[in-house]
C-alpha cells in the first residue's frame, strides 16, 4: 500500500490523478511579474561595491568614522597594508596649517589638527589605491587620467591610456594654486564672477613641475580645496625627506657604531689599517741610488 505522499505525486503525473481531482478543484496558474518586481525592490543595493576603485565616495576631512556598511565606509574595507599606511602617515612640519573645508569657527586647535590628518589619510590612501580624475590639457580639452600614487608616498604615476606611464616626483613641485574657469576666462580665487554665469565655473587645481604644470578639473570648490591642501601636504612631507635623508650621513660615525655594537664592513677596516700602518723600511730609506 502506498502512502498518501506517494500517492498523490503519482496521481499529479497520471490520467488517472487528473480524472479524480476534476470534480474536486480546478488547477489555475497564474503567470505575473509583480512578484519579481516586489523582490527586487526588497534587495536594492544599500552598500557600495567594495571591488570597485574608479569611484570611491570622499569626505571632507569630518573626521567622523564612518560605519562598515555604510556606502564608501574605510573602515570596512581596508586591509593591513592600508592600516599600516595610514597609522605612519603624519603631517608634516608646518609653522601654520591650513584649515579643512569641513572645520567651523567653533572649532579648536586640536580638533582642526584632528580633522586635517583624516582627511590628508583618506586622501593619500585614495591616492594610494588610484582614482580618476579629469585633466585639462595645454589644448583646452578635458581628459579622463588615472592617477596614483606610489609605494613610497613621493611619486605620482599618470596614465592616460595611451599606453604611456609618467612619473612625476612630489620633490620637484614648485607650486600648487587654484584657478576658476568661467566661459574660457579664468579668475583668481576671491575675484567675483557674474551670478548668472556662477553655475557653470570650474574649480583647476594647478600642480606645476619645473617643466611642466598638471591641471586637474572639479566642479565643487570644497572639492578642490580637499584636493589641493591634501597635494601641499604630501609636497612638503615628500620635500622634508629628500632633506633629511640629504643630511643623514651614508655611513654612521665610529663611536656610534661601537655603542650600538655594529661591525664595520670590510671596506672600513681596509681603509682604517691602512691609515694606521706604519710605513715599510723601504719606503722609509728612500730610493737606492746604488749602481
Amino acid at each position: 500500500m502506498l502512502s498518501p505522499r506517494l500517492e498523490w505525486m503519482l496521481g499529479c503525473c497520471s490520467c488517472a490523478g487528473c480524472d479524480a481531482h476534476v470534480g474536486q478543484a480546478e488547477l489555475q496558474v497564474q503567470l505575473s511579474s509583480d512578484f519579481a518586481i516586489q523582490s527586487a525592490r526588497r534587495h536594492l543595493l544599500t552598500r557600495g561595491d567594495s571591488f570597485d576603485i574608479t569611484f570611491t565616495p570622499r569626505s571632507l576631512g569630518d573626521g567622523e568614522p564612518r560605519s562598515p556598511h555604510q556606502a564608501g565606509g574605510r573602515p570596512g574595507l581596508l586591509t593591513p597594508r592600508q592600516r599600516d599606511l595610514r597609522d605612519n602617515l603624519e603631517l608634516p612640519s608646518l609653522n601654520t596649517y591650513p584649515v579643512a573645508p569641513s572645520c567651523t569657527s567653533d572649532d579648536g586647535e586640536e580638533e582642526r589638527r584632528t580633522k586635517l590628518l583624516a582627511m590628508y589619510q583618506e586622501f593619500a590612501l585614495d591616492l594610494h589605491t588610484g582614482m580618476y580624475l579629469t585633466q585639462l590639457t595645454s589644448n583646452r580639452d578635458y581628459s579622463d587620467i588615472h592617477c596614483q600614487l606610489m609605494e613610497d608616498m613621493t611619486t605620482l604615476k599618470l596614465d592616460q591610456s595611451n599606453g604611456r606611464i609618467i612619473e612625476f616626483p612630489l620633490t620637484n613641485v614648485s607650486k600648487v594654486y587654484r584657478i576658476v574657469k568661467n566661459d574660457d576666462k579664468f579668475y583668481t580665487p576671491g575675484t567675483v564672477v557674474p551670478s548668472e554665469k556662477g553655475a557653470k565655473s570650474e574649480h583647476i587645481v594647478v600642480v606645476e613641475f619645473l617643466r611642466r604644470k598638471l591641471a586637474f578639473v572639479y566642479k565643487e570648490v570644497a572639492v578642490a580645496q580637499r584636493f589641493m591642501i591634501c597635494m601641499e601636504l604630501l609636497i612638503r612631507r615628500a620635500q622634508q625627506k629628500q632633506a633629511l635623508r640629504s643630511l643623514t650621513p651614508t655611513f654612521p660615525p665610529r663611536h656610534a657604531q661601537a655603542s650600538h655594537g655594529q661591525c664595520p664592513t670590510p671596506r672600513q677596516v681596509y681603509e682604517a689599517m691602512s691609515r694606521t700602518a706604519p710605513p715599510s723600511p723601504a719606503a722609509s730609506a728612500g730610493p737606492d741610488r746604488s749602481l
